[in-house]
């Protein structure tokens, strides 16, 4: 939609000392929108998309998967092309981590640039708020408002969560974003999605997306039913440019989470198994010598973890990467979303002979012993897991979802050349200090010991990526008995 000149248009100008107007289009301030726009945004029986206009003022309600609110031509282009140029001179901060990449300005709540200033006032001023109040039937608390911009460069993106926050005796109510880029198309991504739920509350797939529309307010109302996600930006020139906050509002008993995670989610390791076979008929000979495994226990005594290259012999590695090329038709998705994405295969004994055998080799007191010897640890149970990441796929650090601590191992089946670009590799985080990333290299054995202060997760793999992330994931578990 284009801009209506603001000329032509009546608009309040809301002004704090000589702060420039922020030329609200004041058409959505009239009864008669409010009362419209209301009406069709509380109706709980809504579930078709509706587009409200009143007065010359144009609107539109998501009903699926929750209500979703945008307001078309909200202020003038002229004074958020202003506000851009002057958020352009601030200093932004890159922003990454299992969740999220992208890059932010810091609170602009004592910013003094004047159109910034502007913006912040008028938003929490009164007017503002009865607004937000009238028009979604929830009640906001004055003072209390998140302000900040954002920029998704390419890859940049913001994966699935739903903005369920509480500040002492407040929680976040509405969630709001002003859009800044102009001519922006489906094609760039960057759109706001919208999951939907299953029986249990846990978000499924994005249902409905909102495309960036400049000088556009999209809203809805926060909660667990709330999981959104801000796509990747898969454009390879342009920047996805926009203002975000929530109101705050009173915290009620209804706001605390109530949905439980799924059984799938976690894979309980289980005692090993007692698998007779040579180790020399699946690992290369070189690691099976008492003295490089004498080295590589030095190294991993100091450094709580290391990485095997051409573990495997030659023929099983590329025995297993062929056969396991062809389970990923009957795999599985793994979910849900706002805890990871990814692949999952079942290798049978039919479908893929030699891959069965090394996985029930892999889960044995054999396999559990060549690991002792590099590591000096005593492990008795392990899970183990044939997963795929291809474009979009991830995991994330989830409260209810920790692995327990213990000796990540994982076997990479991934081609010889992977870039760090394309996202996809393992993180370990501690506070919020980054310890240690593992990149996926072909037939590559990677162990890291992980205590319990330490997180892992596997970066989102982005549209650039030119092949998937494949492996054999396992985890060990010492025998705590002294």
């Amino acid at each position: 939609m284009s801009d209506t000149p603001p000329e032509k248009r009546a608009r309040t100008e809301a002004t704090v000392d000589d702060a420039k107007p922020v030329h609200f289009n004041r058409g959505f301030l009239d009864e008669q929108f409010i009362s419209k726009f209301r009406t069709a945004f509380t109706d709980a029986e809504l579930t078709q998309h509706t587009n409200v206009e009143s007065n010359g003022c144009q609107a539109e309600i998501m009903a699926q998967p929750f209500h979703t609110g945008r307001l078309h031509s909200v202020f003038s282009a002229e004074f958020l092309r202003a506000l851009r140029r002057e958020l352009a001179r601030l200093t932004w901060h890159e922003r990454a981590n299992d969740l999220y990449a992208f890059h932010q300005t810091d609170d602009l709540a004592l910013n003094t640039n004047t159109h910034i200033r502007a913006l912040r006032t008028y938003l929490a001023g009164d007017e503002f708020v009865a607004f937000m109040e009238q028009i979604t039937g929830v009640q906001l608390t004055r003072g209390h408002l998140d302000l900040a911009a954002q920029r998704y460069k390419p890859t940049n993106h913001l994966l699935c969560h739903d903005d369920d926050v509480q500040r002492g005796k407040l929680t976040r109510k509405i969630a709001y974003i002003i859009y800044l880029t102009e001519d922006w198309a489906p094609g760039d991504g960057g759109a706001l999605g919208l999951f939907a739920q299953d029986d249990c509350g846990n978000p499924t797939e994005v249902v409905a997306r909102l495309v960036p529309e400049f000088n556009s307010l999209g809203f809805f109302l926060t909660g667990h039913s709330s999981y959104h996600t801000v796509e990747e930006v898969t454009s390879d020139d342009r920047e996805r440019w926009s203002v975000t906050g929530w109101f705050y509002g009173p915290a009620e008993t209804d706001d605390m989470p109530s949905s439980d995670l799924p059984n799938s989610v976690m894979v309980e390791p289980v005692p090993l198994l007692e698998h007779t076979c040579d180790p020399a008929r699946w690992i290369n000979a070189a690691y099976l010598k008492p003295q490089t495994q004498a080295q590589i226990q030095d190294s991993f005594v100091e450094q709580s973890s290391t990485e095997l290259r051409d573990f495997l012999r030659a023929d099983v590695f590329t025995t297993v990467q062929s056969e396991v090329a062809t389970l990923w038709a009957s795999a599985t998705e793994q979910g849900p979303a706002h805890v990871c994405k990814y692949l999952k295969a079942h290798a049978t004994h039919e479908a893929a002979p030699v891959t069965h055998e090394l996985l029930q080799f892999l889960q044995s007191t054999q396999f559990a012993r060549v690991l002792s010897s590099v590591t000096s640890l005593d492990l008795v149970r392990a899970s183990l897991q044939v997963r795929r990441f291809d474009r979009g796929h991830y995991t994330l650090v989830h409260d209810q979802a920790l692995d327990p601590a213990g000796l990540d191992v994982v076997l990479s089946l991934s081609p010889a050349e992977w870039s760090d670009t394309w996202g996809g590799s393992t993180h370990y985080v501690a506070d919020a200090d980054e310890l240690l990333s593992v990149s996926p290299q072909a037939n590559s054995l990677s162990i890291v010991m992980r205590d319990d202060g330490t997180l892992r997760f596997v970066k989102y793999v982005n549209h650039t990526a030119q092949e998937s992330r494949q492996e054999i994931s396992m985890l060990f578990i010492e025998d705590c008995e002294d």
